[in-house]
């Protein structure tokens, strides 16, 4: 059986999708073909509904039709499922992705869709297309929700997939000519899957519950599993064959340094197989010492992410659930700059309960570590995640259907000055940090945000998108005068230091592209 599988990634950078990739490995191995309609503004276009029924109608041969959402995505899903539904009235439709598992029952009632994928499915589909292509019955297959009639059918998730078994993931599936040149030869990889924290603005812990309340997991422990170190290492091997664009891997491992004695045997296997490429990965501060800091170095490792998201020990706590200290945050920081990593902090702004004392903090701290660079972003309350339910009484629903991405407005209701506030560092968030430091340029960047505070909303509107121009201009010229300081690079909500600029940029001079590359396009 052939099955079209729709991704919609608008509003997002452009990239592979780890779930896809490993459905379409499980499917290929056992015999049926998926096909991959990749929407996004940054690649074809976004198509209309009418579009992809012309594209169902000249493929002709597809038995089912998949969808992969997030929840910024799920109203366009819903549009194009209506229309294929109008069209192809027996084309049965599946739906999967984190919106599904976040919110089940919710999509579940909206009908729109035959079946609904709870959790990890690539086994569950398999099944489905087994049963379909054969006539069999598919109401006991594990992870599925349907109707039958008017009478739901809500099966249990079964236990995760063992990695140690699983076929290797299928990138191929995707136009990875297209992708790399977009990235510029960065490479997304998943070497685990799972976390044990419970961060508030996250699916994870969710997750872990659902597959606990319905038997399939003991505890937080059955969610947490490697792909053999191995396989991992053919993987990447294989696909540095197949696709020479790639010139540097992102393992996106929600948290790769979790476990301190795998990243040592990681590393030792990374150097003993010669992948010899440069590569990123997601490090917590709460399991992240020098000795791990050094093997990383040692073995290619040139960006380690971090998320600090407040500096405020209250929002973290009461807000974010995530208990660390600022005294660990720098410490791990440093642990990092001590072997001459680059690192990357994510920080969050316009959370609940969040005024602009607690910003501050925030602020000050990314002053006092001075990571290599950070990337700043608004909290976004996803459907299902404790976060929603602690935003819930102040979210603008109205506002939160216009949001596609983290970056260009809050849905929370603040008080009218608050959202200014929030625009203004959403725009220029580096300002602000440079201000706060010991550099000499923070009396320079303390006049701007003194300009800029003292806007009005009409003021700041007029001179908003001029911002990001302005601050390329003058960090050129603080350059030029050798006055370390956080410019606006690569993305509009990344400060990266200008001594790496610099640096850099001396690279690219000398001939030295590809590293200096590399670096160029970190999302964190």
């Amino acid at each position: 059986m052939k099955i079209l599988m729709i991704y919609p990634q608008l509003d997002s950078p452009l990239g592979t999708n780890h779930g896809i990739s490993s459905i379409a490995g499980v499917l290929h191995a056992n015999g049926h073909e998926m096909e991959l309609l990749h929407i996004s503004e940054k690649y074809k276009g976004v198509l209309s509904p009418a579009a992809v029924i012309q594209h169902i109608e000249e493929a002709g041969d597809f038995g089912l039709i998949g969808f992969s959402a997030m929840s910024q995505q799920y109203e366009y899903i819903a549009s194009l499922s209506s229309a294929i539904r109008e069209r192809f009235p027996d084309l049965v439709q599946i739906i999967g992705g984190v919106h599904c598992t976040m919110v089940p029952t919710e999509v579940h009632d909206d009908k729109l869709f035959d079946y609904v994928c709870v959790g990890e499915g690539e086994y569950s589909l398999l099944q489905l297309m087994d049963a379909l292509e054969n006539g069999q019955p598919t109401e006991e297959i594990p992870n599925l929700r349907m109707w039958r009639e008017d009478q739901p059918i809500v099966n249990k998730v079964a236990p995760f997939p063992d990695l140690d078994t699983m076929p290797p993931l299928d990138y191929n599936i995707f136009d990875m000519d297209a992708i790399m040149d977009e990235t510029r030869g960065w490479m997304g990889i998943l070497t685990s899957r799972g976390c044990p924290y419970k961060c508030t603005y996250c699916f994870n812990i969710e997750i872990v519950e659902h597959y606990m309340e319905d038997g399939a997991a003991k505890n937080v422990k059955d969610f947490l599993r490697h792909f053999p170190i191995e396989v991992v290492m053919q993987d990447l091997k294989r696909l540095k064959r197949e696709h020479p664009k790639i010139n540097t891997f992102i393992f996106d491992d929600d948290l790769f340094t979790l476990n301190k004695q795998y990243v040592q045997d990681f590393t030792r296997a990374y150097i003993e197989h010669e992948i010899n490429t440069p590569f990123v990965v997601n490090g917590h501060v709460n399991c992240f010492d020098e000795k791990s800091s050094r093997a990383l170095s040692e073995a290619g490792c040139i960006i380690v992410k971090f998320g600090l998201e407040s500096g405020s020990d209250q929002i973290r706590r009461k807000v974010l659930h995530r208990y660390m200290t600022n005294q660990q945050i720098e410490k791990s920081f440093a642990a990092a700059h001590q072997h001459n990593l680059h690192s990357s902090a994510f920080v969050m702004l316009g959370l609940p309960h969040e005024g602009r004392a607690e910003i501050q903090e925030t602020l000050e701290l990314c002053a006092k570590v001075k990571m290599g660079r950070f990337r700043w972003a608004l909290f976004f309350p996803f459907p299902g995640t404790a976060g929603f339910e602690i935003a819930k009484p102040m979210i603008d629903h109205e506002k939160m259907k216009g949001v596609g991405n983290y970056f260009d407005g809050s849905c929370l209701n603040f008080s009218p000055e608050h959202d200014l506030y929030l625009d203004k560092l959403s725009r220029v968030c580096n300002w602000y940090v440079n201000a706060l430091t010991d550099w000499e340029c923070a009396a320079i960047y303390g006049e701007l945000v003194a300009d800029i505070e003292a806007m009005d909303k009409e003021t700041w509107l007029a001179k908003r998108d001029e911002m990001v121009a302005f601050d390329r201009e003058l960090s050129d010229d603080l350059m030029k005068r050798n006055m370390p300081h956080y410019t606006i690079r690569y993305s509009n909500v990344m400060g990266v230091r200008s001594d790496y600029i610099q640096w850099e940029e001396e690279q690219l001079n000398s001939g030295k592209m590809e590293q200096a590359v590399t670096y160029s396009l970190d999302e964190g």
